[in-house]
């Protein structure tokens, strides 16, 4: 995965190929958390918002918005039911 502004893009690993982007951020994305089984990705902005992403079909599957906050990273515990930023 890349980061490209408030734009998340995610990249084969085979053929380098983009093969989908993740989109939802209002401000820059400061940091991304694969899980474990690489089925899911964590994603922290300035813009305050935390998301936990699905990667079979690239939606977004929770999410906790503080605009007061600025996040600089995010992390979760190995099956994903906690998330820390």
């Amino acid at each position: 995965a890349a980061v490209n502004g408030n734009t998340i893009q995610i990249y084969s690993t085979y053929t380098c190929e983009n093969i989908g982007n993740l989109r939802g951020h209002n401000g820059k994305v400061k940091s991304i958390y694969w899980t474990a089984d690489d089925s899911r990705l964590v994603s922290a902005g300035m813009d305050g918002a935390v998301y936990e992403w699905q990667l079979k079909d690239f939606k977004r599957v929770s999410e906790n918005v503080l605009k007061s906050c600025a996040y600089s990273c995010a992390v979760c515990t190995t099956d994903a039911p906690s998330i820390f930023a």
